[in-house]
């Protein structure tokens, strides 16, 4: 711990430096901490919690331009607990985020520890990019593999309001015995389209993830829409998850959320609701609440408050989720979990 915060006050020294020589390299953040009172389905639980709304991180991100319309790129990301000062993501240094790439007019190809399109999509269309209160966050494990090691990242440039990323990342399976070095290797393509006030994606992602069955291949498909009207803004997401070897233990899903942004008082009111249907397993269904009211104390430094609930059926064991993937367990199966949360969020 002692090295990996000696590392980080390198960087930032570094950063700092070559913001002053050139201004191509930005150090950025979060810090979100929460009181938050939960409820499991059976026992209660206060805490102070950390990154409800959106995970509290350190980043470093530069580009330079190499001549001709062509630029490098950077991009190192820290998760860490303001609760208690621990790092995030397992104790990984950058865990959030790791890459380098090359950007031009024909798009960008960046290597690393990256976002997988499919998790881009999900963040894009929820209310606090899958934070406290959104829906996909009770359901992230079962919808999504959020970011991946190894990874190829490919964004194309925008024609016609339509933005095209292909992913691919290698699993190096080191782990699993008797499969090959393959197994783990995900491929995900994705169209995005904005045009004013309307966005949309459609997501296809697949990857060989379940060790006890290694040549099951687990598919997601997934489309989303936005529309704002600047007295509100609606999102529809649909998630569609498909097993070669589907059963009880690896079962298919149907996913649906919607969610509203209302400006009100000088803040805004989120609302969200999602459906998880398991087509494997009878009264394994679950449901997702979440009430938001966050408000600006100014560009940079927000407060808020909410309410979140998952009511599980009786073989279901989802939890609340947050931004910083810390859920409110289920107690047991068929457990109804929720939490209230009042929170402060400052970026800088």
């Amino acid at each position: 711990m002692k090295k990996s915060l000696v590392i980080l006050s390198a960087l930032a020294t570094v950063a700092s430096a070559a913001h002053a020589q050139s201004s191509n390299v930005t150090i950025y953040g979060i810090v979100d901490a929460s009181i938050e009172f939960a409820n499991n389905g059976k026992d209660k639980l206060n805490r102070v919690q950390s990154g409800n709304l959106s995970q509290s991180r350190i980043g470093f991100t530069g580009t330079e331009d190499l001549g001709g319309g062509l630029r490098a790129l950077f991009t190192l990301e820290n998760g860490f607990n303001v609760d208690n000062g621990s790092f995030a993501q397992s104790g990984l240094l950058f865990g959030r985020q790791a890459f380098v790439g090359l950007s031009s007019s024909a798009g960008a190809v960046t290597l690393g520890r990256q976002y997988e399109p499919l998790h881009s999509m999900h963040t894009k269309f929820s209310t606090h990019a899958v934070g406290f209160g959104d829906a996909a966050a009770a359901y992230v494990p079962a919808l999504e593999d959020v970011r991946l090691d190894n990874s190829i990242k490919y964004v194309s440039p925008v024609f016609a309001g339509v933005t095209l990323s292909l992913f691919y990342a290698f699993g190096e399976n080191t782990t699993v015995p008797n499969v090959s070095q393959s197994y783990g290797n995900l491929f995900n393509i994705q169209a995005n389209y904005d045009n004013g006030p309307l966005s949309a994606a459609l997501s296809y992602a697949s990857k060989k993830k379940t060790p006890s069955v290694p040549d099951n291949l687990t598919k997601n498909l997934a489309a989303a829409v936005s529309y704002d009207f600047s007295f509100m803004k609606p999102y529809l997401v649909l998630e569609t998850v498909r097993n070669d070897f589907s059963s009880v233990a690896i079962p298919n899903y149907d996913f649906w959320s919607v969610a509203l942004d209302v400006p009100l008082g000088g803040g805004r009111v989120n609302f969200s609701y999602g459906s998880l249907k398991n087509k494997s397993a009878a009264n394994a269904n679950s449901r997702s609440y979440g009430l938001v009211y966050d408000y600006d104390l100014s560009k940079r430094t927000t407060l808020y408050t909410g309410y979140s609930r998952v009511n599980n059926d009786a073989k279901a064991n989802f939890g609340v989720g947050s931004a910083n993937g810390s859920e409110v367990a289920a107690a047991n199966p068929g457990a109804d979990p929720r939490a209230l949360v009042f929170g402060m969020r400052h970026k800088f």
